[in-house]
């Protein structure tokens, strides 16, 4: 990874961000294949040997559990509103991951700046027992995703080789800029080969060099197969899969991105674990030999 690249994947630490790090998994267009590779770098990163937290923060289109095929009780916005605990909340998915949905149909998050708030706040709660955490935003340039984005440690930022994609990407750098939010990583998703990941890339490169004053990075890419699509199909990820390109390039990108995020941060959440399984749960007497 270059200087660059490291830069763009990474940003010093905000008093007030939260201690689990973050990664935000966005995109300037709808339909680039963002919850595909959410959800497949979470499972990513976990099969790295982290408990990982796979957060659903789209607004009206949540549809992880769809790509899951799970079937939670309760969601994000029941967690916001105290309706129910984080335990209840987070459900476990295929490939060892931890998964709080979002509701499907809802646009509050988009709609309402308070209750996003609230739910944000209730995700850096929750992601206290976990080493890191993966939200798939939503699509463009909304407050859910710049919010988001301010709070994260790693930024990804997902596109196609499609003129309209690109396009859509530097709007949402653009915007990010600013907001005073670092630039994403960009990652160049359905590509027959490397060389058209990179004259995608170099397109937003030179676009955001003139008119922003920084250079976007290219995080990597993946990989046009026909297991993906049936992965989608199968709602079985297909990092789940024995082999095959699309594979080899997540990992690549799962072991970049957990290499911008500082190894002592990472293990927070799992210290933070270990403890609470040592204390008792508020209202419950101690163990015998614990001090009262």
């Amino acid at each position: 990874m270059n200087d660059h690249q490291a830069a763009s994947l990474s940003t010093t630490p905000d008093p007030e961000a939260p201690s689990t790090p973050w990664i935000a998994v966005t995109g300037g267009k709808g339909g680039v294949g963002k919850t595909v590779v959410a959800t497949n770098l979470a499972i990513g990163i976990a099969r790295a040997g982290h408990r990982v937290l796979l957060v659903d923060l789209d607004p009206g289109l949540a549809n992880v559990d769809v790509h899951l095929r799970i079937a939670p009780r309760f969601d994000l916005e029941d967690l916001a509103e105290g309706a129910c605990s984080a335990a209840q909340a987070i459900v476990a998915a295929p490939g060892g991951i931890e998964v709080l949905c979002g509701r499907s149909g809802s646009t509050r998050l988009a709609e309402e700046p308070g209750f996003l708030a609230r739910a944000l706040d209730a995700i850096a709660v929750a992601a206290e027992s976990f080493d890191v955490v993966v939200c798939d935003t939503g699509a463009g340039i909304g407050r859910p995703v710049t919010d988001t984005a301010a709070r994260c440690a790693s930024l990804l930022a997902v596109t196609t080789p499609d003129p309209a994609a690109i396009t859509d990407t530097y709007a949402l750098c653009k915007l990010l800029a600013t907001r005073g939010i670092r630039l994403p990583g960009i990652l160049v998703n359905r590509v027959r080969d490397r060389d058209e990941a990179m004259r995608a890339a170099t397109k937003l490169t030179t676009v955001a060099e003139r008119f922003l004053g920084n250079r976007v990075a290219l995080a990597g890419w993946i990989h046009e197969e026909r297991a993906l699509e049936l992965s989608v199909r199968n709602q079985r990820p297909f990092s789940l899969a024995g082999s095959g390109q699309a594979l080899d390039d997540m990992r690549a990108l799962a072991a970049k991105t957990l290499s911008t995020i500082p190894a002592s941060a990472r293990r927070l959440g799992r210290q933070r674990d270990s403890l609470r399984r040592l204390l008792p749960r508020p209202g419950q007497r101690p163990a015998l030999g614990t001090p009262a």
